[in-house]
């Protein structure tokens, strides 16, 4: 599954909220926990030129034992973690570590030490998850105020899924995260309105084939979701299933996760529609950038099936590589 949990921390509050997500993971996953800090010369120098040696030393040693510091706090959990500090831009960085050295799963925060704005997501962990191509978590940082470090309990996990084979990477994660913490899962399919698709009026003869055509959708979904349950209530897994009708995948995750009774949302990176050239589908994408709850997203492909933007060809061209 995952070889290595990847947490980058800038040594701020907001980023330190994904640890208790982190340890969680890497004790379901039984995967190593690293903690990557980056450290950045241009930034750091206040001027746009390198700091003087003793000043990148010093920060050096400032990263060093700052990682130092949260390793030995981890210790007292019973985790062994790696720490690595990183120097470059951060999110070349991040993204050149996360694609080495086996599976591995980014686990960022909404936020970091750029603080809180009125936009949903920090500069550095938008690029990070999108250009990445690896699968990640996202915890949504919120408060500046440090939390405790402990374990995040999932008590019930939202798994969308629309019968694909590619959307059942998600199976085996959700397994393992259900095994660990004795989560409830919820599976959620949608069967969307083919008659509001196309604007087709109430007394439109055509609705009646589309019903039909909506309602062999509903058994066939239904009777999808009942394999997985059946097989999992047989090896003790509490699960539940849903096929919404009428709405877009996009609206029935976000008015289920509003409810607030979902502690985490995990969805394939695509499912039956995806676009291999792509790093992310749109329900993905939509839960990524509006959404509220902490979201895992498995990514099926590997990094180099996914065709680059027209920006990474143009900044390759440019950079010589």
């Amino acid at each position: 599954m995952f070889e290595r949990i990847v947490i980058p921390l800038d040594g701020s509050c907001l980023a330190e909220w994904g640890l208790p997500h982190a340890i969680s993971l890497s004790k379901a996953f039984n995967a190593q926990l690293v903690l990557v800090r980056v450290i950045n010369s241009e930034e750091s120098s206040g001027n746009g030129y390198p700091p003087d040696p003793i000043t990148w030393e010093a920060l050096r040693a400032e990263s060093s034992a700052y990682l130092d510091t949260v390793a030995s706090r981890l210790g007292g959990l019973g985790l062994k973690p790696r720490v690595m500090t990183l120097e470059g831009e951060p999110v070349d960085q991040i993204i050149d570590f996360v694609r080495r050295d086996g599976p591995t799963l980014l686990v960022m925060t909404s936020h970091g030490i750029g603080g809180h704005s009125h936009y949903m997501l920090g500069s550095v962990v938008h690029k990070s998850v999108l250009h990445a191509h690896v699968s990640f978590l996202l915890v949504r940082a919120f408060s500046e105020q440090c939390g405790l470090l402990e374990e995040q309990q999932y008590t019930r996990l939202l798994v969308p899924l629309d019968g694909s084979k590619r959307a059942e990477c998600v199976l085996t994660p959700v397994e393992a995260l259900a095994r660990a913490d004795g989560s409830d899962v919820l599976l959620v399919s949608v069967v969307e309105s083919l008659s509001e698709r196309y604007g087709l009026l109430p007394q439109d003869e055509r609705r009646m084939f589309l019903e039909e055509l909506e309602q062999q959708q509903r058994v066939t979904l239904e009777r999808y979701q009942n394999r997985i349950r059946e097989r999992w209530a047989q090896e003790g897994l509490r699960v539940e299933g849903q096929v919404v009708s009428g709405q877009s995948p996009i609206m029935a995750v976000w008015n289920l996760t509003r409810k607030g009774q979902v502690d985490l949302v995990v969805m394939a990176a695509h499912g039956h529609s995806g676009i291999n050239h792509w790093p992310l589908g749109a329900l993905p994408l939509n839960a990524l950038i509006y959404g509220e709850t902490p979201l895992l997203v498995i990514q099926d492909l590997e990094p180099n099936e996914i065709k680059p933007t027209r920006a990474d060809e143009d900044a390759s061209e440019v950079w010589g590589h």
